[in-house]
């Protein structure tokens, strides 16, 4: 599974399965790969991010996806004045 990040800011990313769990942080306009979970079901992934004190300021945000299966694709876009 490949997460990109294409916010201002760093976002920290949850994703975990029945069988495993993992989290990191992923750079702005980075990509983070999680192979093991590639065609699993069940998959949970969230991103979240909070404000920084210096500009780029972003407002704090969570997204989850509750769940996926075999062959699934999700994209998610944010947009930010």
């Amino acid at each position: 599974m490949k997460a990109y990040n294409n916010t201002p800011g760093q976002v920290f990313l949850s994703i975990s399965s029945p069988s495993a769990a993992d989290c990191g942080t992923i750079d702005a306009g980075a990509t983070s790969d999680w192979p093991f979970y590639d065609n699993q079901q069940n998959v949970r992934v969230a991103f979240s991010a909070m404000p920084f004190s210096q500009p780029p300021e972003i407002t704090p945000f969570k997204i989850t996806i509750p769940d996926s299966g075999t062959g699934m694709a999700v994209t998610i876009g944010l947009y930010q004045e």
